[in-house]
């Protein structure tokens, strides 16, 4: 599974012109995670697929007004999480124990977890 972490604009439409950019290449997104993020204002969003040109929409995505950022993960793990503490954001994956595991000893981090769906 490939995962893309974008940052965007916590506004109106946003999601609708980041999928239009998959729909007019004819790629499906598997999940889609979106909420809050650490940047007022802002909105962290995960989408996963196993499309084969699903790393070539990086580029596409950072044309795209409101997307900040755009980073690719690679992912080839049960469960899947983005953690943010004092620190700074960072990604884990693995099987599920480990994935619980780390995020639990980060004392206070904020995260968003997901299991089989990645």
């Amino acid at each position: 599974m490939q995962v893309l972490s974008l940052l965007v604009h916590d506004g109106w439409g946003v999601m609708q012109r980041i999928t239009a950019v998959f729909t007019r290449k004819r790629i499906s997104i598997d999940t889609i995670l979106a909420g809050k993020c650490e940047k007022e204002g802002c909105a962290r969003v995960l989408l996963a697929s196993e499309h084969p040109q699903f790393r070539r929409m990086v580029e596409q995505l950072r044309r795209v007004h409101d997307v900040l950022e755009v980073e690719y993960i690679e992912n080839d793990a049960e469960a899947f999480a983005l953690v943010r503490s004092p620190l700074g954001r960072k990604t884990v994956a693995g099987k599920a124990a480990e994935v619980d595991a780390k995020v639990e000893s980060e004392t206070g981090a904020e995260y968003v977890k997901a299991y089989g769906a990645l």
